[in-house]
């Protein structure tokens, strides 16, 4: 599952982010002796994106984590414009698709994670809900491996174990459950 998202960030977008996101959470590091960058990766792919967009004079994709989408978020207005471009507003567009595309994942994992994987057999279908259709039909948990009963011989011991069991006082109670 992915657990970043690209987004295609303009030239002015890059310098609005690389402007707003500041290295230090207060004060400079002199103030601050103990403190440590909270943003470094951020702001590496932003200061990259702003190399990019002006060597190509294009849109450069970024790839981003969802703190970083809550980063840019917490530091981006609504109204910001620069020159004729709502640089604010647009980043806000592609901030919450982000969130959104990585939250919609997010959830996806804890449903698999709960309910378990979906198998490709029956679309739709939990792997516990088949192997208990699986066990209610009279067949076997599915354990996973790849022995599908196919390469299964039955050999003298083995019918003489199947024979020895139908002989038991308790297997008529035991096959009727």
């Amino acid at each position: 599952m992915p657990s970043t998202v690209a987004i295609q960030l303009t030239q002015l977008e890059s310098l609005f982010l690389s402007d707003s996101i500041s290295m230090f959470m207060q004060g400079v590091p002199d103030a601050l002796p103990g403190q440590t960058m909270p943003f470094p990766d951020l702001l590496l792919k932003i200061g990259g994106a702003v190399l990019e967009t002006e060597q190509r004079k294009d849109t450069a994709n970024v790839h981003v984590s969802l703190a970083d989408l809550w980063v840019i978020r917490e530091v981006t207005k609504s109204s910001a414009v620069i020159g004729s471009e709502r640089v604010g507003l647009n980043l806000l567009f592609k901030v919450y698709t982000g969130i959104q595309s990585l939250s919609a994942e997010n959830d996806m994992e804890s449903v698999v994670s709960v309910l378990g994987e979906v198998m490709e057999d029956e679309p739709g279908k939990s792997e516990y809900a088949v192997q208990l259709e699986r066990i209610r039909n009279g067949g076997d948990l599915y354990s996973g491996g790849n022995d599908d009963g196919r390469n299964a011989k039955q050999g003298d011991s083995d019918k003489q174990s199947l024979n020895a069991d139908e002989n038991r006082p308790d297997h008529d109670a035991a096959t009727a459950a």
